[in-house]
């Protein structure tokens, strides 16, 4: 589906004359379904293409659906914009058509609706992309598409399906930036466990735009419509601002084909929005599922009787409820807060490939008898399959009462498995997490798998950090929170430390209170980390690995990302392996002890392939020097 240079677009069209707000605190005002539903239905949707290029290669499709829209009683239709900003375009190659793209949705919506509704400039979330964006870059994009939507025509700016308080609050910035008198609508997507997938619950939002320039406030997609009235209720009791609800039709499943299909009926969706209304929503339209069916259905249940439900403007009434009966958790100890006066020192076991733990069960016990403060447990290492290191941390927890800090990778769960994973550490009491990208699948063992990546490490660190803060948190949990130590990974591999030392230190903003690195094994690499690290003022674990022979440096050196090894130290290994190469890997690894650990006060010891007794004797080692002050 190309787009040609000679699809220009034309200028903008008159806005609705009729005042939006003031006849949104008159009566309820009926919106318009899911564009993208009817585009795939009539077999538009191409993968790869976002679906706002349609405003330019098959105008007169998006043109009919907003007239079908409008035809089933809609008096406000949205523009095909919703993933319109330039990083989405830029992965289809059209970020130089993204004003164009914005600008034509505008008028298409505009030429439907004339004079009958009113057109919104839909804004959506920039998504996983925005990863890798500095804050000023994700501003600069939803600003450039508010732009072309404002000077398009719009009559309203509609923020809409956001997870992320940050992310929402990027758009508003940039929509005001725009225009500071437009209607501004900011929905965020809640889910049937109350919050949006990054944690935010309905109080969560009320509260942190309180002060912003926001003039309706409410929930679309995230879930159905019984998701939808949870969050109607909320907020209509949080807010005195007028309320929206754009409800999914009901919850999907896949057909053969992996494409969504939606069961509820129109007659059920219409039924349900009519009882949304009566909890104080003020303006009420479909998404994901819905259809112009839909939307008829929902005008013919309500009529003419369009006057919302007044809602008190003073604080909602807070109703005690009786104390919830609350699990005994026995939180570990963080990381931060080590107790005594020597290094501090954490060693790694790793799960077995299978069932037999055997093995690193008593590896650990040895590590734990030679005075490791804290076992850390590897998510899937070097990409490949070993035992659930949360099943390892339990067995460790339950034979030994092992302190644990726990590895998270983004590379192996999505967002909504990663949540439920650390539910699961906070159950066990683990506080120390390590959130990390992970290694590259091993492809040829694991052919089938590929990496999931839902989020970056530091969005981990947020997650988590929200989590701290009560965000997931139902309301059977009480007062009951999680308590975890978030730690950040730190590339001692990479050419320029001081770059990876920003990273760091953008960690910290995310909510990381130490950190751990890869490998290291020289003494001026070492301090140099330490040097970079120290304004940050957190705990910093250098990474210590035994070598084992030469044939086990040069594979780390030469094969393993993130891992360089001096040649000094590689022509100390040469033509040494078995017992000798052993020694002279433990007599390296002691010198290096030496040169940084009184210093750091912290040591990550790596274990090699198994070889427990010699992380257990270095880890004797570094408890026995003495501190530099």
């Amino acid at each position: 589906m190309a787009l040609r240079k000679e699809d220009e677009v034309s200028g903008p069209r008159e806005a609705m004359k009729r005042d939006f707000l003031k006849e949104l605190r008159e009566r309820v005002i009926i919106a318009d379904g899911a564009m993208g539903t009817m585009l795939m239905a009539r077999g538009l949707s191409v993968a790869g293409v976002p679906a706002p290029a349609l405003n330019l290669v098959r105008p007169t499709f998006i043109k009919a659906i907003h007239q079908e829209y409008l035809e089933a009683g809609a008096e406000l239709i949205e523009t095909n914009t919703f993933t319109a900003t330039r990083p989405v375009l830029e992965a289809a190659q059209l970020g130089e058509r993204t004003r164009d793209i914005n600008i034509e949705g505008v008028k298409l919506a505009r030429e439907a609706a004339a004079d009958r509704a009113w057109v919104a400039g839909a804004i959506g979330p920039i998504g996983p992309r925005s990863q890798k964006m500095e804050q000023d870059e994700i501003i600069a994009a939803y600003r450039e598409q508010a732009l072309a939507l404002v000077d398009g025509g719009v009559d309203v700016l509609l923020i809409e399906t956001f997870g992320d308080i940050e992310d929402a609050r990027s758009a508003v910035l940039a929509a005001r930036s725009i225009s500071r008198d437009i209607p501004l609508i900011l929905q965020m997507a809640f889910t049937l466990t109350g919050s949006t997938t990054s944690g935010v619950t309905p109080r969560a939002m009320v509260e942190a735009f309180k002060g912003e320039p926001i003039d309706v406030i409410g929930h679309n997609c995230g879930g159905g419509e019984r998701a939808a009235a949870a969050a109607a209720a909320k907020l209509a009791s949080l807010t005195a601002k007028p309320v929206s609800i754009y409800s999914n039709r009901g919850l999907a499943d896949l057909d053969e084909h992996g494409r969504p299909v939606y069961i509820t009926s129109p007659d059920y969706f219409a039924r349900q929005g009519e009882a949304v209304i009566e909890l104080g929503v003020n303006l009420i339209g479909g998404c994901c599922g819905t259809t112009p069916e839909d939307i008829a259905a929902l005008t013919a249940v309500l009529g003419k009787k369009r006057k919302p439900a007044r809602r008190a403007t003073k604080a909602a009434t807070v109703v005690t409820k009786p104390e919830v009966a609350l699990p005994p958790i026995v939180w570990q100890t963080p990381l931060t807060k080590l107790a005594g006066d020597g290094v501090r020192v954490i060693a790694e076991v790793d799960p077995p490939r299978g069932l037999n733990y055997r093995k690193d069960l008593e590896g650990a016990h040895e590590l734990l008898a030679a005075g490791v403060h804290s076992i850390t447990i590897a998510d899937n290492p070097l990409g490949v399959m070993r035992m659930s290191n949360l099943a390892m941390a339990a067995i460790l927890i339950r034979e030994l009462n092992a302190n644990i800090t726990l590895h998270l990778a983004c590379r192996d769960r999505n967002l909504l498995g990663s949540q439920s994973h650390l539910f699961g550490a906070a159950a066990l009491g683990i506080t120390n997490l390590l959130a990390i990208t992970g290694d590259p699948v091993a492809t040829q063992a694991h052919a089938e798998s590929s990496g999931v990546f839902d989020v970056s490490s530091q969005n981990l660190m947020k997650v988590i950090r929200s989590m701290n803060e009560g965000a997931l948190s139902p309301e059977s949990d009480g007062s009951l929170r999680t308590k975890f130590c978030i730690g950040g990974a730190f590339n001692s591999g990479v050419k320029r430390l001081d770059a990876e030392a920003k990273r760091a230190e953008r960690k910290v903003e995310a909510g990381a209170s130490f950190f751990m690195t890869q490998p290291v094994f020289d003494i001026t690499t070492a301090n140099q980390i330490l040097d970079l690290l120290e304004p940050l003022k957190v705990p910093v674990f250098i990474g210590v690995m035994p070598l084992l022979s030469e044939r086990n440096a040069e594979f780390l050196h030469n094969e393993v990302p993130g891992i360089t090894i001096p040649d000094l130290v590689r022509e100390r290994m040469r033509g040494k392996k078995g017992k000798e190469g052993r020694e002279e890997g433990l007599k390296l690894s002691k010198e290096l002890l030496e040169g940084f650990a009184p210093r750091s006060r912290g040591v990550y010891l790596i274990t090699p392939m198994g070889h427990y007794s010699m992380v257990a004797e270095l880890a004797r080692y570094a408890r026995s020097l003495k501190l530099r002050k």
